[in-house]
């Protein structure tokens, strides 16, 4: 007697292989996308960021600079002391984001480069012939209270 052939081993098999293997290479392409897509938004706003803080330093490197400058104009006009931190108190009122502090000399420049952060340069002024100004500190600085993401509940084992 003959035996009778099964087609459906013979064909069905390699085909559902065919088509896991297939499903599979979509889904892993899919979460690859996906993947992508959340690296290119980081990389994103990291470059803007970045962007932003770096705009921030040069504005403060030629605030620097021109007060460097201005202090040494300041040196030559001035006669004495008291005359010298006027001239400087009277520059430094028509800057923005400056704080000038007479009691210590100090000027405090603050510039916000996000909705987050602003950079902070604490600089000293002398009335000497080398050196008119020295900066204290240049960091930055969080102007935002930290509020933490709660929308999503944890479990806390209870």
């Amino acid at each position: 007697m003959k035996e009778k052939k099964n087609l459906f081993s013979a064909t069905g098999i390699p085909s559902l292989f065919l088509i896991f293997g297939v499903l599979m290479l979509v889904i892993l392409s899919l979460l690859g996308y996906g993947t992508s897509r959340q690296n290119l938004r980081a990389s994103t706003l990291s470059l803007e960021q970045t962007t932003a803080y770096y705009n921030a330093c040069s504005e403060a490197a030629d605030f620097y600079a021109k007060l460097v400058q201005a202090l040494e104009e300041f040196q030559t006009q001035a006669k004495t002391e008291s005359a010298y931190y006027q001239l400087v108190s009277d520059y430094l009122d028509l800057q923005e984001n400056v704080q000038w502090d007479p009691d210590e000399h100090t000027v405090s420049y603050v510039k916000a480069f996000s909705d987050t952060q602003s950079l902070a340069a604490k600089i000293s002024v002398f009335r000497t012939d080398s050196n008119p100004a020295r900066i204290l500190s240049w960091n930055t600085v969080v102007t935002a209270d930290w509020n933490p993401d709660s929308s999503q509940s944890v479990y806390k084992g209870e």
